[in-house]
């Protein structure tokens, strides 16, 4: 039996209830000449009884508040049901007796008290108790008559208030059953549920994908951990306080007649990657506020990528064989032929334009069969700004420019990253050779190319940005950016840019073009040290 807190509350109100009804028997056997007085059959014991009934009911009463007070201790409980309901039955019938029979009316106060029992018994008591009074009830009448000789017929009186204190009592068990039924069915359902939301929870708790709730309002009633990466670190419960961009694109969004499921996209900047949100009503048309689930755009343009790069494997692959024999033919026979003595001065010009462009398709072709194999970069822990410094030197001294046209800022100064360093190098030589192609950075007095890095800056990791000062993309061209083969450039062979963002993806890290005041901006997050954080310390 299940003690919860309406059975506690229907308890007291049938203890309050049976106080009542003891008092109102006692007023009509002590003042008999009340409208509703009573004159019993034996005036001088039916005081006594009453007065002792109202005194049980005081006590059960009490008693009921102490076991009400203790919920746990079901024993105390079932002992305060048997009890009550035994006392009912016992001084009601002996008051019946003594006041007259069942004329008297008192008889019909079993009903209550009977179904009261099953009720709060949960239908274990109410039948044998209800066959108890019943044969207490006919015997009770027989005993009233012998003491005061009356009608007959009150035996069929009896016997009819016997059959209502049944079909009572039985219904009373029924509905009893049913709402124990009713009770287990809804705490299974509350249980199904907790464990519902709380998997619910954990899945979106766990989810690649940023997922945010907000209510009509634009307040946020629910965020996991992937969004709050995703999203700057900013206090505060209301979108626009903490992404003031993706508040605008929901605002923008509501705006439309019929809001429904779309898919925005926010380019990154110094505060957030690039981001590709869907937005979904919640309720009636968004009644109940909204879903946004929030990805990280380079993420899935790497996985589009890496889809690309499965095909261009494949592709490359099938051909290298077939390119790389006839151009071996050509180099050696290029070298044979530098050997003759009686090359002109254009031919030697001709014989180099084969040799390098010769070259020039071999490496292109050994770089996109590396990165079709996935071949992961042998990781070192770098000091960024010791390895900026470096690289600046080499490609100033290669290309035989001033050392000024590349400037280094790292803050802190003890960032460091782990990358293989063969690649990192291949990489910064890509973007610096491209800012100073098409930044302009190779006309005199041109401003310097700006490697600016460091913890912490952008997305809680470490970020590289290679600045220039050059007219920045268009939109159009930014779509194919880092599309393999595909170049703004008469002479670029539209692999420097796809090749620099797989090197990166090869050591954890992403490369994404975001706009700048100034100027074009090609940014790197590199992947997170564990051991470090990538501070160096």
């Amino acid at each position: 039996m299940v003690i919860d807190a309406d059975t506690q509350r229907s308890s007291r109100l049938y203890a309050l209830y049976r106080a009542f009804v003891g008092l109102v028997l006692l007023l009509m056997g002590l003042f008999p000449g009340l409208p509703v007085g009573l004159e019993p059959a034996l005036p001088e014991v039916y005081p006594a009884l009453a007065g002792g009934y109202l005194v049980f009911s005081l006590f059960m009463a009490a008693f009921a508040e102490h076991c009400n007070r203790e919920p746990e201790r079901t024993t105390q409980f079932r002992k305060m049901i048997l009890v009550g309901g035994t006392g009912d039955t016992i001084g009601l019938l002996a008051l019946m007796v003594v006041a007259g029979g069942v004329d008297t009316g008192i008889g019909l106060l079993l009903i209550p008290a009977v179904m009261a029992t099953a009720l709060l018994s949960a239908g274990r008591l109410g039948l044998p108790l209800a066959a108890v009074a019943t044969a207490g009830l006919l015997g009770a009448e027989g005993l009233a008559i012998l003491i005061a000789p009356g009608n007959l017929d009150s035996l069929t009186q009896a016997g009819l208030l016997a059959a209502a204190l049944l079909a009572g009592t039985l219904l009373a068990h029924h509905f009893s059953r049913r709402a124990d039924e009713s009770r287990a069915q809804v705490e299974q359902q509350e249980v199904d549920l907790a464990n519902l939301a709380e998997l619910n929870a954990q899945i979106i708790a766990r989810m690649g994908a940023g997922v945010v709730a907000v209510d009509p309002q634009g307040y946020i009633r629910s965020i996991n951990e992937a969004a709050r990466q995703l999203l700057p670190p900013r206090p505060g419960r209301h979108l626009s306080s903490i992404s003031p961009r993706l508040a605008r694109a929901l605002r923008l969004w509501k705006e439309e007649a019929l809001p429904a499921t779309r898919t925005r996209h926010l380019s990154g900047d110094q505060e957030q990657p690039a981001l590709q949100v869907r937005l979904a009503p919640l309720g009636n048309r968004g009644d109940q506020g909204t879903l946004l689930i929030l990805e990280d755009a380079a993420e899935l343009r790497r996985q589009a990528q890496a889809s690309k790069l499965q095909a261009l494997g494949r592709l490359t692959a099938s051909i290298a064989h077939e390119i790389r024999n006839p151009l071996g033919a050509i180099s050696h026979s290029a070298q044979l032929l530098r050997e003759s003595p009686d090359l002109s001065a254009a031919d030697q010009r001709l014989l180099a334009i084969i040799e390098k462009q010769s070259d020039r398709v071999n490496g292109l072709i050994a770089n996109v069969l590396s990165l079709s194999r996935r071949e992961s970069g042998e990781r070192q822990r770098l000091h960024l700004r010791e390895e900026l410094e470096r690289f600046a030197d080499e490609f100033c001294s290669a290309l035989q420019i001033p050392r000024k046209t590349l400037h280094v800022k790292v803050e802190p100064d003890n960032s460091a990253v782990l990358f293989d360093p063969s690649q990192l190098n291949q990489v910064l030589w890509n973007l610096c050779n491209n800012a100073r192609v098409h930044g302009g950075h190779d006309q005199p007095g041109s401003p310097p190319i700006i490697l600016r890095g460091g913890a912490g800056q952008v997305a809680r990791v470490v970020s590289l940005d290679v600045l220039d000062a050059g007219p920045g993309i268009d939109p159009e061209t930014e779509k194919e950016l880092f599309e393999p083969f595909v170049s703004g450039h008469s002479g670029g062979s539209g692999l420097g840019l796809y090749i620099s963002r797989m090197l990166c993806e090869n050591n954890g890290a992403s490369l994404e073009y975001v706009h700048a005041p100034t100027g074009g901006c090609f940014r790197i997050l590199f992947a997170p040290d564990e051991q470090h954080q990538g501070s160096g310390s």
